[in-house]
């Protein structure tokens, strides 16, 4: 590891800088291309034993064990403080792979259920104009009640449903009006924030494909089981396409 930069306005984002292997990442890579025929979920998503196997993996280097463990406790430090309680963990890790075929995908502007997020790249696509970068907010919420998460949750979940283009506008004049900044993520580096607080999305995809591990810590219990619910419609679904 060659370091931690603080993130862009303020504290959104932290980025650790060379902490996974290049050697190991190939690895990942592999394993997707080797298994691809087994699976391919229509939103490019997967929470399963492979995405588990991969940050298994990763929790062998020394570095990255370090890095999770002490991001967890500021997290755990965080829900005590802030919102006033004690929030057990039970990770979850989910393996995203989104191309072309994803617009329905792109610019969904959602806040996460969990306090923590670690993001860890595997592969970018190769346009650099509308490469699925990830795009975050500005301005982060404050720490809501089930109520009043629920209430953001419902109109973003309205807003999901706007037809693509529209939803594009909206990020573009949000990316002119330096409301959000496109982070540019790297493979190699990993990228953590708190999503339970801050607005964000990802830019769509025009060639190739971006994979992302994906893994959450800390949920809120914010949702009053309404999170519980889409995991569990997921799971099913794709266990009845045989891809888990």
């Amino acid at each position: 590891m060659n370091g931690k930069q603080e993130g862009p306005h303020g504290s959104l984002l932290d980025i650790y800088f060379n902490v996974v292997p290049l050697k190991v990442i190939e690895t990942l890579n592999a394993t997707i291309d080797g298994t691809r025929h087994d699976w391919s979920p229509a939103d490019g998503r997967r929470e399963s034993v492979m995405a588990n196997s991969f940050a298994t993996l990763l929790r062998e280097n020394a570095c990255f064990q370090a890095i999770e463990s002490q991001v967890c406790a500021a997290a755990d430090t965080w829900a005590r403080t802030v919102l006033k309680r004690e929030v057990s963990d039970k990770p979850l890790h989910v393996l995203r792979c989104v191309g072309p075929d994803a617009d329905s995908q792109s610019y969904l502007r959602h806040f996460d259920s969990h306090l923590l997020t670690i993001l860890v790249p595997l592969q970018l696509a190769p346009d650099g104009e509308r490469n699925g970068d990830l795009i975050m907010h500005a301005f982060q919420r404050k720490a809501n009640s089930t109520i009043a998460n629920l209430l953001t949750k419902s109109y973003l979940f309205f807003e999901h449903g706007l037809p693509f283009f529209i939803r594009r506008v909206l990020a573009t004049r949000d990316l002119s009006r330096a409301h959000s900044q496109r982070i540019e993520c790297s493979p190699g580096n990993i990228y953590v924030f708190n999503g339970l607080i801050t607005l964000h999305h990802n830019l769509d995809v025009t060639v190739g494909e971006r994979r992302m591990l994906i893994i959450h810590h800390y949920d809120a219990g914010l949702t009053a089981g309404a999170r519980s619910v889409t995991r569990s419609f997921r799971l099913l679904r794709d266990r009845l396409a045989g891809m888990v």
